[in-house]
This record gives C-alpha cells, sequence and structure tokens, in this order.
C-alpha cells in the first residue's frame, strides 16, 4: 500500500494499493481534490518517490503548491481525453513512478462514456506489473476494472475553504465506495 497522509483513508484501507487501479469519484464541486492532489504530492516527496500527474484538462495550478513538493512531479498538459490515457498508458508501465495519477474530473460525461473498457483493463494490467499505484479521478463512476473506488461527494464549505491546507486535508471526507482487491494486492 502506498500511504497518502491522509488519516481515514490510510486507517480505512491502507492508502492507495500498490500494482493497483484506483477510482477516486469527485462528484461534487469543491469537493478537495486539489487538497487530495497536494497531500499525495507531499507525501510521495517525503518518501523520496516520483508521481506523474496527468491532466485532460489544464486545472492544476503549481504555483498554490510548495516548490518543494513539485521537485518530484513529473506534470503532463494534455489536449483531450484520448491524449491523457495515452500517456497514462506510457506512464503505467514506468517502473520508476510511485503514483500516476490520471486527471479527468474536467472531462464530459460523453468524453467519459466513450472510453472503451478495454482501455481501463490495459491500463489496469499495465499498472500491475510494477510497484506503482494509478489513481484516476472522475466526476461519476466510469472505471470498471477498479480495484478500490473512493468518493469525495461533499463540498466544502466557503467558510471551511478559509482554514489552513493541513486542517482542511485532514478534514476531508474520503469514502470506500468498492473495494476488490486480490489477495495479492491486499498482502503486498
Amino acid at each position: 500500500m502506498l500511504p497518502t497522509g491522509i488519516a481515514e483513508l490510510d486507517t480505512s484501507v491502507g492508502g492507495l494499493p500498490r500494482h493497483a487501479l484506483t477510482e477516486l469519484v469527485c462528484s461534487a464541486p469543491s469537493c478537495g481534490s486539489q487538497l487530495l492532489i497536494g497531500q499525495l504530492l507531499h507525501a510521495i516527496r517525503t518518501a523520496t518517490g516520483r508521481i506523474a500527474l496527468i491532466e485532460s484538462s489544464d486545472s492544476f495550478d503549481p504555483a498554490s503548491w510548495p516548490a518543494d513538493d513539485l521537485r518530484c512531479l513529473v506534470w503532463l498538459r494534455c489536449r483531450n481525453v484520448a491524449d491523457a490515457l495515452s500517456v497514462a498508458d506510457l506512464f503505467a508501465r514506468d517502473a520508476n513512478l510511485n503514483l500516476v495519477l490520471l486527471d479527468l474530473r474536467r472531462a464530459t460525461l460523453r468524453e467519459l462514456r466513450r472510453i472503451p473498457a478495454s482501455t481501463w483493463y490495459r491500463l489496469r494490467r499495465a499498472v500491475e506489473q510494477t510497484n506503482a499505484s494509478l489513481l484516476a479521478i472522475t466526476p461519476t463512476a466510469t472505471v470498471p476494472s477498479a480495484q478500490l473506488r473512493l468518493t469525495l461527494a461533499q463540498s466544502l464549505s466557503l467558510t471551511a475553504q478559509g482554514a489552513p491546507r493541513p486542517q482542511l486535508t485532514a478534514a476531508l471526507a474520503v469514502s470506500v465506495q468498492r473495494q476488490r482487491l486480490s489477495s495479492q494486492l491486499a498482502v503486498g
């Protein structure tokens, strides 16, 4: 398992499973997905690992995160979902990465429905051959081959958004929607 530094997630499932595809469904606006990405950056950097962030839209703001946390980041901004999936397929096979983050939060429902199930199964098989975790962030449940599906379904209030980032991150309401881990993944 890959520890995230988010107490609720690390306590309930042990973090993100390695050799596995996880989906994070962010169904509400301002639910904390950027906070989660920032926490993953920090956790990976602290563990001296590397993380790839692949976006289908230009929504990541590196200026809002500490430069030290960005040292472990490979960031790719793609023009569309198809390009992002192609890049994710390449990085899912990279043994030098601890986490591959595929950010499809801004993709339309129509674009997501056009992704064949075989694409998701290919990504899952690719990451199973490495020690990495693959996290696909989507606005709705989309990934049929996800071994673990997490949800962020509660919007942060305007008042809460004024709190310091560590406090907001600790309060993220990450819930487990589905967990289908093989015995090999659960042990390793």
